[in-house]
């Protein structure tokens, strides 16, 4: 057995002990038909502006929401244009157990505001009314406090300027505090921080109002200078807190968004549709794997084998790139093993037609793998450009369907030529005396 033979057994041994590797560590994520979870229409309120200012509203607010979803912790939920409006977001939530928390998320504008107070509090509006006798100052308004359980509320008069912003935040993110009184600590920019740190100091001992959403958070007491990080109060859980986190840190929406579709996906639905789809794949394989062992003998073995290798290789090249597999996707797992078969096919009947012609089992093989290399390369060249439109312009049940048969693709290339070629090798080095190969009907 020569030294090349057993460097590239060597590599296809140390691939599939990686593959498998990765399969242990990076589960495969499982997408939305599969998993289950929420789906959700959004509806973007532009209002004015011209066609072209309207959707970079739109497209502004769709790179938002995904801030967002990526910071929950689903960076496969994809967010897309939907219907023919053009001011409409379907986003598919997979494995969402709180559809009410995500809604809340996707729909809060996040615009966050830092006022200083000028009066009160106040029992309700009316109050604060009647003690500027019907006309408030010039530079002052009036908000209210986030409603209580029972929904009172409570009104203070800020000046209409707001100290700092939302898109003066460097960074926010849940405090390590007591649970029963949850915070979001925030960071400013270099800028925000002098301007804040001026006016703490110009204020302590009074009132200031965080303002999210014409809402009051919180309405403490300046007691110290602040500089560059404090804390925002209000939340009613930690989970609120985190929320609030991620919608500062993503940044406050353009427009106002509505939810005008719901749809709850349940996980048994993907459950049974992956038992059906298992025990359909596992049928398919069956009759391929004992189609080719009676028709191709030994060389049906090699094939069964690169195709096992394949199918190692695909899922766990789909768990490296983070891929969502969903039921289009092994829709194009299932293609890519009927094009593997053909793949092998071809190949063993050229390797056929060279021993047909009277060349030993060496040379046929050679010639073989070398005439059916070009052919198959043109195949999936072709596939792989079909598979680039579907990417592109197809919804995302096709693009999972067009990756998935993309990277199938390539490990079948690799592994019907390869894998293969190197099954057919070993097979004649243990051979002595006249090398025959096991071919089928063809001997």
């Amino acid at each position: 057995m020569n030294r090349g033979l057993l460097q590239r057994a060597g590599f296809i041994v140390a691939l599939i002990l990686v593959s498998a590797f990765v399969l242990t560590r990076i589960p495969l994520r499982l997408g939305l038909d599969l998993r289950g979870g929420a789906s959700l229409i959004l509806r973007v309120k532009v209002q004015g502006g011209s066609i072209a200012e309207q959707r970079e509203v739109v497209e502004q607010t769709r790179q938002i929401l995904v801030r967002r979803i990526n910071a929950y912790g689903l960076s496969e939920a994809p967010v897309q244009p939907y219907g023919s409006r053009g001011n409409e977001l379907l986003v598919q939530l997979p494995g969402v157990n709180d559809p009410g928390r995500m809604r809340n998320l996707l729909q809060s504008r996040a615009v966050l505001e830092w006022y200083s107070v000028e009066a009160g509090p106040f029992a309700d509006r009316s109050e604060a009314m009647a003690q500027y006798s019907g006309v408030l100052p010039a530079d002052g308004k009036l908000i209210a406090t986030r409603p209580v359980r029972d929904g009172e509320q409570t009104w203070y008069l800020v000046n209409n300027h707001p100290v700092i912003r939302g898109t003066d935040l460097r960074d926010a993110r849940v405090g390590a505090a007591n649970p029963q009184e949850p915070v979001t600590t925030f960071t400013l920019t270099q800028d925000a921080a002098i301007r804040f740190e001026q006016y703490t100091r110009a204020h302590i001992n009074q009132r200031s109002a965080i303002v999210l959403d014409d809402e009051i958070l919180s309405a403490p007491v300046i007691e110290d200078v602040i500089r560059d990080s404090g804390q925002i109060r209000g939340a009613r859980t930690v989970a609120e807190a985190q929320d609030l986190a991620i919608d500062l840190k993503s940044g406050a929406l353009p427009a106002a968004v509505e939810v005008i579709q719901e749809k709850v996906v349940e996980a048994s639905l993907g459950a049974d549709s992956i038992r059906h789809g298992m025990q359909a794949a596992v049928a398919g394989v069956g009759a391929v794997v004992a189609a080719m062992l009676i028709y191709y003998r030994w060389a049906g073995a090699n094939a069964t084998l690169a195709l096992a290798l394949n199918g190692v290789l695909l899922l766990a090249a789909l768990a490296c790139f983070g891929a969502v597999l969903t039921l289009p996707g092994i829709a194009g797992v299932v293609l890519t093993i009927g094009m593997a078969v053909d793949s092998n096919v071809l190949i063993f009947e050229r390797i056929r037609e060279e021993v047909r012609a009277g060349k030993t089992a060496v040379s046929a093989l050679a010639s073989g793998f070398s005439k059916a290399f070009a052919t198959l390369v043109d195949t999936h060249v072709t596939t792989v450009v079909s598979c680039a439109f579907l990417f592109f312009f197809g919804t995302p049940a096709v693009q999972g369907f067009a990756a998935t048969l993309v990277i199938g693709l390539i490990t079948n290339l690799f592994t019907s030529v390869c894998v293969s070629r190197v099954a057919f090798d070993w097979e004649l080095s243990r051979q002595k005396g006249r090398r025959e190969l096991s071919i089928g009907l063809a001997q």
